[in-house]
């Protein structure tokens, strides 16, 4: 995948990464099922028993707002800009959907909003990736986090827009597939910048896990129905 990728055998390596400091960008090969990057698991329940704690860390709760002007690492001097964090992206619903389908998007917009704030620069709290997703999704992002700090890679543009195309739900997992826009985006690596693709198309996989909808897979598909 041209827009995201990671992979981190433990939760340790996350706890590792101060908030804010941990880098995001390049990730032009991979965040999905079918990259060839390392895929090691956080956990065997996919899920931190112990995440780091934060005001409003129920996952089935609103995430925590993190701050909206955010100043990415690694960008070269006087060149500085900054982003905005949310802690959910809208994705518009369709008119006729179900409570189930609403809250499989309103998980969706969380987990691309942390997303986004992991390629930003943002660490694994600001981000509030560790109650948006599940391995494997997780543990590639954890692994993107480590090894964007060591390439000084970031990513710096506006916020991602997504368009929904379609939602589906079956029992506890659900599939969402989203056009995403990314205007203006550079990825930074060691000072050098190279502009990145403006639309791409994401297929989600959403699990539900102790009541929230948390992404557990992404996978990367034709952007012609995007553009």
């Amino acid at each position: 995948m041209s827009r995201r990728a990671l992979a981190v055998g433990a939760a340790v390596a996350a706890f590792l990464l101060p908030a804010g400091c941990s880098a995001a960008g390049e990730e032009p090969t991979g965040l999905g099922s079918s990259t060839g990057g390392a895929d090691v698991t956080t956990s065997a329940s996919a899920v931190p028993s112990d995440p780091p704690t934060v005001p409003g860390d129920d996952p089935s709760g609103p995430v925590t707002e993190p701050s909206a002007a955010f100043t990415p690492p690694y960008q070269p001097p006087g060149e500085e800009r900054t982003v905005e964090l949310h802690s959910e992206l809208p994705i518009e619903a369709p008119a006729d959907a179900t409570d189930e389908e609403l809250a499989v998007l309103q998980g969706a917009g969380r987990f691309m909003a942390s997303w986004d704030a992991v390629l930003f620069g943002a660490g694994d709290e600001q981000s509030g990736l560790l109650r948006t997703a599940v391995d494997p999704q997780l543990g590639r992002l954890l692994n993107y986090m480590v090894e964007s700090i060591s390439k000084q890679r970031v990513v710096v543009g506006e916020t991602t827009q997504l368009v929904l195309r379609d939602v589906s739900v079956n029992d506890t997992t659900a599939e969402v597939d989203v056009c995403t826009i990314m205007r203006d985006w550079v990825q930074y690596i060691g000072g050098t910048g190279e502009p990145q693709p403006e639309v791409e198309r994401l297929v989600l996989t959403m699990s539900l896990v102790e009541g929230a909808w948390l992404a557990s897979d992404t996978e990367q598909a034709d952007p012609a129905p995007c553009e």
